[in-house]
C-alpha cells in the first residue's frame, strides 16, 4: 500500500509554496515508497509539468490542481492570496478524507490576516480544519523528538488566557492529549506535566489563583479518567531544567498559551519540531514558521521543516498501519 502525503502549499505570496516543492522533491527521492501531492496552482510549480495526481495513491511527486480565482496583488497579505490558500486547504483535506488510513495532510503556512481580508472569518488552520473533519475539539501538539507540547490556548490576546481557562475544558484537553501520546506515539501509560498559567505556578495563589479554582480542579478530573497528570508546575523552572538533559521527564506537556508553550519549544528546536492536530479523524502534521512575506521568491527559505512535517506525517501514517 503506497502511503500519501498530501501538501496544501498555504499563501502563495509566503515561502510556502517553494519550501512545498523542494521537501516534496527530497522526500520523495529519499522514500520510493511513498507519493506526494502538491495541493495548488499549476502555474506556481516551476519546470516542466509535473504529473496530476489520480484518484489512488502512486509514488513520486504529483499535484492537484486548483487554479487561483484571481491573481495576488501586491504587497501581501491581500485578499486573493487568502481566497487562494483556503481553496487549497479544503482540497487537500477532501482529498485526505478520502483515504484517511493512507493519506496524511501537510500545511504550508498561511497568512491568517489574508483569510479575513478575503471575508472569511479565520483564526488558524487548528479550528477550520475540525470543523471541516467534523470534530468540536481540537488541541495543537508540538513535537521534536521526545519533545511534546500542547496548548490549552491557541491563537488568541493574552488578556483573554485567564478567561478562558475553565477546568471542565483543561480536562478534556489533557484527556485527548492522553489519547494522541497512546495512539500516535504508541505510549502506552504517558506522563504528562500540566504547567502553571502565572509566574512560579501562583505562589499558593499569591500570584494568581488561576492554579487553585481551575488546573488543579482540571487535574484532578483527569486523573479520575485515567491520565497521568501531575502540575501545576512552574513553567520557567521546568523548560529551564530541559536544557542539556537527555529527554523530557514526561512524555507530553501542556501549556496554558500559545507563547509560554512555543517560545521554548522554538528555541530548544526550531526547524525541527512539528505541529500535529490531535483530535482529527486524520494525520495533518505542519511546519513550525510562518509565510516568511521578505524571504518569498529570493530562494534562500529553508525548506528543512516541511521535510521534517512530511517524514513525521508518513510515519504516523505507517505506525498506525502497523
Amino acid at each position: 500500500m503506497t502511503l500519501e502525503a498530501v501538501i496544501t502549499v498555504g499563501d502563495p505570496q509566503g515561502i510556502g509554496p517553494e519550501v512545498a516543492f523542494h521537501a516534496a522533491r527530497v522526500v520523495a527521492a529519499a522514500r520510493s515508497d511513498v507519493g506526494v501531492v502538491l495541493v495548488c496552482d499549476p502555474s506556481m510549480i516551476p519546470g516542466p509539468d509535473m504529473p496530476v495526481a489520480g484518484r489512488g495513491e502512486e509514488p513520486g511527486v504529483r499535484v492537484l490542481p486548483v487554479p487561483m480565482a484571481d491573481v495576488p496583488e501586491a504587497p501581501a497579505p491581500c485578499a486573493a492570496a487568502g481566497r487562494a490558500a483556503l481553496r487549497w486547504l479544503d482540497a487537500g483535506v477532501q482529498r485526505v478524507l478520502e483515504a484517511p488510513a493512507r493519506r496524511a495532510l501537510v500545511t504550508a503556512p498561511l497568512s491568517k490576516e489574508a483569510v479575513n481580508l478575503s471575508g472569511t472569518p479565520f483564526t488558524g488552520h487548528t479550528g477550520w480544519l475540525g470543523e471541516r473533519c467534523g470534530v468540536r475539539r481540537t488541541a495543537m501538539l508540538f513535537v521534536a523528538g521526545d519533545l511534546r507540547v500542547a496548548l490549552a490556548t491557541v491563537h488568541v490576546p493574552l488578556r483573554s488566557v485567564a478567561d478562558l481557562l475553565q477546568a471542565p475544558e483543561l480536562t478534556e484537553t489533557l484527556v485527548m492529549l492522553d489519547r494522541g501520546l497512546r495512539e500516535l506515539y504508541g505510549i502506552p501509560a504517558p506522563r504528562v506535566a500540566v504547567l502553571g498559567l502565572n509566574p512560579h505556578g501562583g505562589e499558593g495563589g499569591l500570584l494568581g489563583s488561576e492554579e487553585q479554582e481551575v488546573i488543579v480542579p482540571a487535574i484532578a478530573a483527569a486523573r479520575e479518567r485515567g491520565v497521568l497528570a501531575e502540575g501545576p508546575l512552574g513553567a520557567d523552572g521546568y523548560f529551564g531544567a530541559l536544557m542539556g538533559a537527555d529527554a523530557p521527564p514526561h512524555d507530553g506537556i501542556l501549556a496554558m498559551y500559545h507563547d509560554q508553550g512555543l517560545l521554548p519549544v522554538k528555541a530548544l528546536a526550531f526547524r525541527q519540531a512539528v505541529n500535529v492536530t490531535l483530535g482529527l479523524p486524520i494525520v495533518r502534521t505542519s511546519v513550525d514558521h510562518g509565510c516568511a512575506f521578505d524571504l518569498a521568491g529570493t530562494g534562500t527559505a529553508d525548506h528543512g521543516s516541511m521535510i521534517v512535517a512530511l517524514n513525521h506525517a508518513l510515519d504516523l501514517l505507517l505506525a498506525a498501519d502497523r
